[in-house]
């Protein structure tokens, strides 16, 4: 892990010590400390977007989720898991 991380815009640096935003701002000192690192030779580490949390069923979509369910049940038929739901109600 190198001592910065580029971020996902050109106007921030992160200090990955303590997660500090660093402006891209030649008066900033934590900056000037930046460039001069990167100019020892320091490589930052590449930006890397956060992972997108998976969607989240609305209220509505449990309601209907497991009154489907119910049904099924009523029917004999085994339940169905809510990314299968989901599948099943997309046009």
């Amino acid at each position: 892990m190198a001592d910065y991380q580029l971020t996902q815009t050109e106007k921030v640096i992160r200090r990955t010590v303590d997660g500090a935003s660093i402006p891209n701002d030649p008066a900033n000192r934590h900056y000037a400390e930046y460039l001069k690192w990167v100019e020892d030779g320091g490589v930052p580490d590449p930006y890397v977007p956060p992972e997108t949390p998976p969607p989240q069923a609305s209220s509505a979509q449990t309601i209907a989720y497991d009154h489907e369910n119910r049904i099924r049940a009523l029917e004999g038929q085994p339940p169905l898991a809510l990314g299968d739901f989901v599948d099943k109600m997309r046009p």
